[in-house]
């Protein structure tokens, strides 16, 4: 069966996207391939929409370009012409949905701060860490969270509690009971190819 036209125009936006910030950090597919641990010939068949990436391989795309999968979804939806402002609403129907939860972008396009809401439901360590080339803020805004800084121990973050977490930090979260949590989580924006040149040599986490 065909794929629906709506469905090529996201795939083609999407690829789109990730070229585009891949050329920004000054990567080439081969590159990106060895950092994110998937083909050249796969990655170059996501950017010419061609290919419809997994959750996980849109993970690992998303890490080795050091942003994450809402915000890559973002910028995909986002206008080529970016204002100064940007307004969200709180019905904006701009979500992903993942295995702990979901998560709403609070801004459009690429921009100096990246704030995103997350509504966790899993009571489940993810397997994998997650290691950021920029440092993230995280604020709970209901409920509780049991956070994961590997090397730096484990804490737990009640309402209106806030945890700084610095780029290249391992990291991932739970909920600490069977009721959700919702946190706000603003990330530094774009990193430089230095940044990015030293999380490499850092390794990946798989």
């Amino acid at each position: 069966m065909s794929p629906e036209p709506s469905d090529m125009a996201e795939r083609t936006k999407m690829g789109q996207t990730i070229r585009a910030v891949r050329q920004v950090q000054g990567l080439t597919l081969v590159r990106l391939a060895e950092l994110s641990g998937l083909s050249n010939p796969f990655l170059s068949q996501v950017e010419r929409g061609k290919a419809q990436p997994s959750m996980d391989s849109l993970r690992r795309i998303a890490d080795a370009l050091g942003t994450t999968i809402p915000m890559l979804t973002a910028s995909a939806h986002s206008s080529s012409a970016e204002s100064e402002i940007c307004i969200v609403r709180a019905d904006d129907p701009l979500v992903s949905t993942h295995e702990m939860g979901y998560t709403r972008p609070l801004v459009r396009g690429t921009r100096s701060l990246n704030p995103l809401e997350f509504h966790i439901t899993s009571d489940i360590y993810e397997q994998t860490y997650w290691t950021h080339s920029v440092a993230e803020f995280i604020h709970i805004l209901s409920g509780s969270l049991m956070v994961d800084l590997d090397t730096e121990g484990t804490h737990v973050l009640a309402t209106g509690d806030s945890l700084y977490v610095p780029g290249g930090l391992n990291h991932r979260w739970r909920i600490t009971g069977k009721w959700p949590a919702r946190a706000l989580v603003v990330q530094a924006g774009p990193h430089d190819d230095a940044d990015l040149e030293a999380r490499s040599a850092h390794g990946r986490q798989d």
